[in-house]
């Protein structure tokens, strides 16, 4: 898994790429980013790994810090996926930036 800074979060960000909130629901409607899905770790741990997400096209992971999110792009390594992001210092360090 890869580990990414906040800027080249953001660049990644305004250019479209797929950005994964791995918070519960409740938080990602609250102060999710613009654009980004919900699939909370939870779900993630339990296989609940939805069939749309192409396992080969980058996915940059965010939760408040960037633990759980390092811990969630385990897990979808472990179910296939192919290229996994982690931003570090998840939302906190991104919002600053926006």
């Amino acid at each position: 898994m890869r580990s990414v800074s906040p800027a080249d979060a953001v660049l990644a960000l305004r250019a479209g790429a797929r950005f994964v909130d791995v918070r519960s629901v409740r938080q990602h409607a609250r102060d999710g980013l613009p654009g980004s899905r919900s699939l909370p770790l939870e779900a993630i741990q339990a296989g609940e790994v939805p069939d749309d997400l192409d396992r080969d096209e980058p996915v940059y992971l965010v939760c408040d810090r960037g633990a759980i999110s390092e811990l969630a792009g385990l897990y979808l390594e472990q179910a296939g996926f192919t290229v996994v992001a982690n931003v570090r210092g998840g939302l906190l360090a991104i919002r600053p930036l926006l």
